[in-house]
Protein backbone atom coordinates (compact mmCIF):
# COMPACT_ATOMS: atom_id res chain seq x y z
CA UNK A 1 0.00 0.00 0.00
CA UNK A 2 2.83 2.38 0.72
CA UNK A 3 4.34 1.64 -2.71
CA UNK A 4 1.18 2.81 -4.48
CA UNK A 5 1.04 6.00 -2.37
CA UNK A 6 4.62 6.88 -3.22
CA UNK A 7 3.93 6.14 -6.89
CA UNK A 8 0.89 8.46 -6.85
CA UNK A 9 2.93 11.17 -5.10
CA UNK A 10 5.66 10.80 -7.69
CA UNK A 11 3.22 11.10 -10.56
CA UNK A 12 1.52 14.15 -8.96
CA UNK A 13 4.92 15.78 -8.51
CA UNK A 14 5.79 15.13 -12.17
CA UNK A 15 2.45 16.57 -13.30
CA UNK A 16 3.08 19.71 -11.21
CA UNK A 17 6.58 20.04 -12.62
CA UNK A 18 5.32 19.62 -16.20
CA UNK A 19 2.64 22.23 -15.59
CA UNK A 20 5.22 24.63 -14.14
CA UNK A 21 7.52 24.19 -17.16
CA UNK A 22 4.64 24.71 -19.58
CA UNK A 23 3.71 27.95 -17.77
CA UNK A 24 7.37 29.01 -17.84
CA UNK A 25 7.54 28.36 -21.59
CA UNK A 26 4.28 30.18 -22.21
CA UNK A 27 4.68 33.17 -19.86
CA UNK A 28 8.41 33.30 -19.19
CA UNK A 29 8.91 36.15 -21.63
CA UNK A 30 6.81 38.37 -19.38
CA UNK A 31 9.15 37.80 -16.44
CA UNK A 32 12.20 38.42 -18.61
CA UNK A 33 10.63 41.60 -19.99
CA UNK A 34 9.79 42.81 -16.47
CA UNK A 35 13.37 42.26 -15.34
CA UNK A 36 14.72 44.09 -18.41
CA UNK A 37 12.36 47.02 -17.83
CA UNK A 38 13.35 47.29 -14.17
CA UNK A 39 17.07 47.09 -14.93
CA UNK A 40 16.73 49.54 -17.84
CA UNK A 41 14.77 52.01 -15.72
CA UNK A 42 17.31 51.84 -12.92
CA UNK A 43 20.17 52.31 -15.40
CA UNK A 44 18.49 55.34 -16.98
CA UNK A 45 17.83 56.84 -13.55
CA UNK A 46 21.47 56.46 -12.52
CA UNK A 47 22.67 57.84 -15.86
CA UNK A 48 20.53 61.00 -15.52
CA UNK A 49 21.69 61.50 -11.93
CA UNK A 50 25.33 61.16 -13.01
CA UNK A 51 24.81 63.61 -15.87
CA UNK A 52 23.17 66.18 -13.58
CA UNK A 53 25.91 65.73 -10.99
CA UNK A 54 28.60 66.23 -13.65
CA UNK A 55 26.88 69.41 -14.88
CA UNK A 56 26.67 70.74 -11.33
CA UNK A 57 30.33 69.92 -10.73
CA UNK A 58 31.31 71.72 -13.95
CA UNK A 59 29.32 74.78 -12.87
CA UNK A 60 30.94 74.69 -9.44
CA UNK A 61 34.40 74.39 -10.99
CA UNK A 62 33.71 77.38 -13.24
CA UNK A 63 32.50 79.46 -10.29
CA UNK A 64 35.50 78.42 -8.21
CA UNK A 65 37.88 79.31 -11.03
CA UNK A 66 36.22 82.71 -11.39
CA UNK A 67 36.27 83.62 -7.70
CA UNK A 68 39.91 82.69 -7.27
CA UNK A 69 40.99 85.49 -9.62
CA UNK A 70 42.80 88.40 -7.97
CA UNK A 71 41.06 91.51 -9.33
CA UNK A 72 37.42 92.13 -8.34
CA UNK A 73 36.51 93.55 -11.75
CA UNK A 74 38.00 90.55 -13.51
CA UNK A 75 36.18 88.24 -11.07
CA UNK A 76 32.88 89.97 -11.82
CA UNK A 77 33.45 89.73 -15.56
CA UNK A 78 34.42 86.06 -15.28
CA UNK A 79 31.31 85.31 -13.24
CA UNK A 80 29.01 86.97 -15.77
CA UNK A 81 30.53 84.88 -18.57
CA UNK A 82 29.67 81.56 -16.87
CA UNK A 83 26.99 79.57 -18.66
CA UNK A 84 24.31 78.57 -16.13
CA UNK A 85 22.04 75.53 -16.46
CA UNK A 86 18.91 77.07 -15.00
CA UNK A 87 17.34 80.25 -13.70
CA UNK A 88 18.28 79.56 -10.07
CA UNK A 89 21.96 79.04 -10.83
CA UNK A 90 21.93 82.09 -13.12
CA UNK A 91 20.43 84.16 -10.30
CA UNK A 92 23.08 83.05 -7.83
CA UNK A 93 25.90 83.71 -10.29
CA UNK A 94 24.50 87.16 -11.11
CA UNK A 95 24.23 88.01 -7.40
CA UNK A 96 27.84 86.93 -6.88
CA UNK A 97 28.95 88.98 -9.89
CA UNK A 98 27.07 92.03 -8.63
CA UNK A 99 28.86 91.83 -5.29
CA UNK A 100 32.18 91.82 -7.16
CA UNK A 101 31.19 94.78 -9.34
CA UNK A 102 29.71 96.78 -6.46
CA UNK A 103 32.78 98.91 -5.71
CA UNK A 104 33.91 99.56 -9.29
CA UNK A 105 30.58 99.90 -11.12
CA UNK A 106 27.48 100.27 -8.87
CA UNK A 107 25.03 100.83 -11.76
CA UNK A 108 26.15 97.59 -13.43
CA UNK A 109 25.84 95.73 -10.11
CA UNK A 110 22.34 97.14 -9.63
CA UNK A 111 21.42 96.23 -13.21
CA UNK A 112 22.48 92.61 -12.61
CA UNK A 113 20.45 92.47 -9.43
CA UNK A 114 17.42 94.04 -11.06
CA UNK A 115 17.62 91.56 -13.92
CA UNK A 116 17.37 88.79 -11.33
CA UNK A 117 14.54 90.61 -9.53
CA UNK A 118 12.54 91.03 -12.75
CA UNK A 119 12.99 87.46 -14.03
CA UNK A 120 9.72 85.52 -13.48
CA UNK A 121 11.48 82.17 -13.91
CA UNK A 122 13.61 82.73 -10.79
CA UNK A 123 12.25 81.59 -7.44
CA UNK A 124 10.67 84.36 -5.41
CA UNK A 125 13.25 84.18 -2.59
CA UNK A 126 16.06 85.02 -5.04
CA UNK A 127 14.00 87.81 -6.61
CA UNK A 128 13.29 89.32 -3.19
CA UNK A 129 16.94 89.18 -2.12
CA UNK A 130 18.04 90.75 -5.41
CA UNK A 131 15.44 93.51 -5.02
CA UNK A 132 16.61 94.28 -1.50
CA UNK A 133 20.29 94.30 -2.49
CA UNK A 134 19.63 96.53 -5.52
CA UNK A 135 17.68 99.00 -3.39
CA UNK A 136 20.54 99.18 -0.89
CA UNK A 137 23.20 100.10 -3.45
CA UNK A 138 24.22 103.75 -3.31
CA UNK A 139 24.72 105.18 -6.77
CA UNK A 140 22.66 102.47 -8.42
CA UNK A 141 20.76 104.93 -10.56
CA UNK A 142 17.44 104.12 -8.89
CA UNK A 143 15.42 107.09 -7.72
CA UNK A 144 13.87 107.12 -4.28
CA UNK A 145 10.44 106.51 -5.80
CA UNK A 146 11.72 103.47 -7.74
CA UNK A 147 13.37 102.10 -4.59
CA UNK A 148 10.21 102.61 -2.57
CA UNK A 149 8.09 100.98 -5.29
CA UNK A 150 10.36 97.91 -5.44
CA UNK A 151 10.56 97.61 -1.66
CA UNK A 152 6.77 97.90 -1.28
CA UNK A 153 6.48 94.45 -2.83
CA UNK A 154 8.63 93.03 -0.05
CA UNK A 155 6.57 94.52 2.76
Amino acid sequence: MSDSDSFIDEVAEEVRRDRLFSYAKRYGWIAVLAVLVIVGGASYNEWTKARERAAAEDLGDAILAAITLEDRVVRGAALTEIEAQGPASRAIIDMMASSELLESDPPAAAALLLSVADDPDVQSIYRQIATLKAAMIDGSGLSDAERRERLDGLT
